[in-house]
This record gives structure tokens, sequence and C-alpha cells, in this order.
């Protein structure tokens, strides 16, 4: 569980970033699956699914449109065979099942091309332009420090 601290706002001006305060203080509950999809199509069947129990359940209207679900990517690719994950990047806050399957294709694609032109997959938080059909860096994530997680002593993990 963790608290909503607002949005950030790119769109509205090229040269500055706008704050968001409108959803400060929402309650956030965070679910972290397993790093076990192989498609964008494993990934929208898992996101169809936890969504129909949220709903039912009644813990969400999960309205993507409106932020009350939204999803966050990580993404690796690795040769077949090989045993180790790939470099990882996280694009965040995706808000449409539609955007969720383009930026993963986008950037599975990315990855792909530029290990098989002898770079490096940077770790670093990506924005999905879901207008534009691309992503682009945020900024990077050196290691695990870099993504300011402090867990709760007095909630265990479940």
């Amino acid at each position: 569980m963790e608290e909503d601290a607002g949005k950030l706002v790119h769109d509205e001006f090229e040269d500055c970033t706008l704050v968001d305060y409108n959803r400060c203080g929402v309650p956030l509950l965070e679910i972290v699956s397993e790093p076990d999809f192989r498609s964008a199509e494993e990934v929208l069947s898992y996101l169809t699914e936890l969504r129909s129990i949220l709903q039912y359940i009644g813990v969400s209207d999960c309205k993507m449109q409106e932020g009350s679900l939204r999803a966050d990517v990580n993404l690796s690719v690795r040769p077949k065979g090989q045993k180790e994950f790939g470099t990882r990047t996280e694009m965040k806050n995706l808000n449409s099942f539609r955007a969720i399957a383009r930026a993963i294709e986008y950037e599975a694609e990315r990855q792909i091309e530029l290990l098989e032109d002898g770079e490096k997959v940077m770790q670093e938080t990506r924005r999905w332009d879901d207008n534009k059909g691309y992503s682009y860096a945020m900024r990077s994530k050196e290691d695990a420090q870099d993504y300011k997680y402090f867990p709760e002593p007095d909630l265990p993990p479940i």
C-alpha cells in the first residue's frame, strides 16, 4: 500500500512540467507480478483477469482513463536459452490496455535492436507517448536504491 503523491503533466507545454496534486493522499494498492510474461498478449490477459477480480470484489472501479487503474511495465529481453534476465526498463503509469500492448511491443523491439547493434540497454524509466507510438528516457536507474523503495516496517509482505 502507498499513497498517491500526484502526477507530473508533460504534454501541456514543451519547455516545462506541471504538477497535478488532485490525487494527493489517495490510497494506492500496488500489485507486483513475477517476471513471467512472454508477450503483450499474456500481459493483457493477466490484466483483464485482474481487473475483473478487482471490480468484482469492489476494490476499484478500474477506470483506467480516470486513473483508478494504472500499470507500470518492467521489461527486459534475453536470448533464447539464457537464464539471466536482461537489463530492464520501466514504463510508468500506462493508462489503457492499448497503450500497454503498444508500449510492450515497442520496448521489446527497441531493446532487441540495441542488442543486435552491439549496444547496451540502459536501466532507466521511460515515458510512453501513445500518440507518437514511442518511448523516451525520463531518468536512469543505476541500482535498486534509485527506485526509492522503502518497505513499511509495520506491514509484512504478502
